[in-house]
């Protein structure tokens, strides 16, 4: 057991969560989900924290639920604050991407538990075999054999020596990071210089749910709602035609594939700016959830409603859940501050 874990343990222990949990009871936590995989799963594999086991998100329902949380789904959440009701221990669950693995293995432990949340699908790769284009990349490079690996990024070339896992993972985030801080277009150009991942290596870890799928889930347990089409950073979209088409028209396609209203919708690695968030609204979408970290009331902005990134670590998820995880963020943030000052 680490330094930091031993110490969330001790405010477990000393009750800290449980008075936390107990003032921010009139707050609601919207909990942040990618994928739930296999317990076979293993991130020394390469994949990395945005992914936790079927057991781990089990265990993690069994304590919202001995708490006495009270789970809901994105639509209770948004009429309750439009008629300016009062929230008790409220809990939402997202998943960001549409995985298959979230309808295998949470979707029954949500039946299970009673819990409630949304599932924001990317529509132009949902029922086909690819992958989202972070994933793309993310797979190609973790499959790359030990040395060098050029990208080519506005006319230069970079070079990229793969050796252990840091290695892999500094050039994907890298890599990552440079095509996000570019148009829309220019990252669709600049995507062509790697290769297609063929259906048997696709990682189950990254494999979208189908159509077939979604139909099937009961909306009053897990509503679906947008991620756009293709997944870009919406405020990389350079004119009005991409911004409804990644906006309106995703929600017109998920509408009429799976026959009910989609009124949620969730901005791609938290990417956002004025022309994106009207656009949303005049799309018809009821709310928006951004990657933004802390709880929110019933004055929230409902297309900039903050989340809270639910880890494997039970010590770490009960301190997020209760807020403590906040203050300690504050407190560290201040520090970290003062510290620059003094050098």
């Amino acid at each position: 057991m680490n330094i930091r874990i031993f110490f969330l343990w001790l405010l477990d222990i000393l009750g800290i969560n449980a008075l936390l949990s107990r003032l921010n009871r009139r707050k609601v936590l919207i909990l942040w989900y990618h994928g739930i995989c296999d317990d076979s799963f293993t991130q020394l594999k390469g994949y990395d924290d945005r992914f936790i086991t079927r057991s781990s998100f089990m265990k993690q329902m069994e304590y919202l639920k001995n708490k006495s949380y009270n789970l809901i789904t994105m639509t209770e959440l948004i009429n309750t604050i439009k008629n300016n009701g009062e929230f008790n221990k409220n809990v939402v669950l997202t998943f960001d991407d549409g995985l298959k693995n979230v309808i295998k293995n949470a979707y029954p432990i949500m039946q299970e538990y009673n819990a409630k949340g949304c599932l924001y699908v990317v529509s132009d790769n949902t029922g086909m075999d690819t992958l989202i284009w972070s994933d793309h990349v993310e797979t190609l490079i973790n499959s790359q054999k030990p040395g060098e690996f050029l990208f080519f990024f506005k006319g230069k070339k970079y070079t990229y020596i793969l050796s252990d896992m840091k290695s892999y993972e500094y050039a994907i985030k890298d890599i990552k990071k440079k095509l996000r801080s570019i148009t829309n277009k220019e990252m669709q150009e600049h995507l062509k210089q790697f290769t297609q991942v063929e259906k048997e290596n696709l990682p189950e870890e990254y494999t979208l749910a189908s159509w077939d799928e979604l139909k099937e889930l009961d909306a009053e347990i897990l509503e679906i709602g947008s991620h756009t089409r293709t997944h870009p950073n919406c405020a990389n979209l350079t004119d009005d035609v991409e911004l409804e088409n990644e906006i309106l028209h995703s929600k017109e396609e998920i509408e009429n594939i799976i026959g009910r209203k989609v009124e949620h919708f969730c901005y791609p690695a938290g990417s956002y700016n004025r022309r994106v968030l009207d656009e949303v609204k005049a799309s018809g979408y009821q709310s928006a959830v951004t990657i933004e970290y802390g709880f929110i009331d019933k004055h929230a902005d409902l297309y900039r409603l903050k989340r809270v990134e639910a880890l494997a670590s039970l010590p770490i998820f009960k301190s997020r859940v209760s807020g403590a995880y906040g203050i300690l963020r504050a407190f560290s943030q201040i520090f970290r501050r003062r510290s620059f000052r003094i050098e």
